[in-house]
């Protein structure tokens, strides 16, 4: 009995940090899961609802950080029961996107507010070269843009796929993330370097974000259930 209590070898050592990286896991999934819902409700309201531009701003600068807690709390959902390589791919790619899109937005609406000051054209000639500018600095911002979308789709393809895998979610449901993620991905190499709506094709982040937004409500009422 004492060899039970005592030895560090023995299995019931571990317990108290088994345990504790039980509830850890399970704050993960539960904080992911209501980050990753307030990401996609903030795309879609900047988006679709007329707003003060500072306040479409500050959303704009959040919005990366919900996403990158989101895909922390989903992998670690996806995971609770077996870690595959492919949710770790999907997770690695999941923090790399919030990052390129926090870079896309931030030089983005330094770029209209630099514009929007000092954006004085005086003649024909000055306005002309301004334009030549303003495109010149924005493929900066749209290079970024077409950066962010080949993390966040193959994000949602690999998570896709361990979504059709898991219980908690319909097959059907998981498809269709992994639709999105493959018909985006190719549209954005097809018209690569210009973003695939520049050119008059479907933008697939409305779809994506709507699609996002029910996953995470999806998990929210799964994580509910694990005690």
């Amino acid at each position: 009995m004492s060899d039970i209590l005592y030895n560090e070898n023995s299995s019931a050592a571990p317990l108290p940090q088994t345990s504790a990286k039980m509830d850890a896991a399970h704050d993960w999934m539960r904080i992911g899961a209501w980050s990753g819902l307030v990401a996609a409700v903030t795309f879609m309201s900047v988006a679709v609802i007329p707003m003060p531009d500072r306040m479409a701003i500050v959303l704009a600068l959040v919005f990366p950080l919900f996403l990158l807690v989101g895909h922390v709390g989903l992998y670690h959902f996806l995971s609770r029961e077996r870690t595959t390589m492919w949710n770790q791919l999907a997770v690695i790619l999941g923090i790399g996107a919030p990052v390129l899109v926090s870079a896309m937005l931030t030089v983005q609406q330094s770029m209209i507010a630099y514009m929007q000051r000092y954006y004085h054209p005086l003649d024909e000639v000055t306005r002309q070269a301004q334009i030549n500018i303003w495109r010149a600095v924005d493929s900066v911002q749209l290079g970024l843009d077409v950066a962010w979308d080949m993390f966040i789709l193959p994000t949602i393809i690999l998570f896709s796929l361990g979504v059709m895998r898991d219980a908690a979610f319909p097959r059907w449901f998981g498809f269709i993330g992994l639709v999105l993620g493959i018909g985006g991905l190719f549209l954005n190499i097809f018209t690569f370097p210009t973003p695939p709506i520049n050119v008059g094709l479907p933008d697939v982040g409305p779809f994506a974000m709507t699609w996002y937004g029910i996953l995470f409500v999806l998990t929210i009422r799964a994580v509910r259930k694990i005690q």
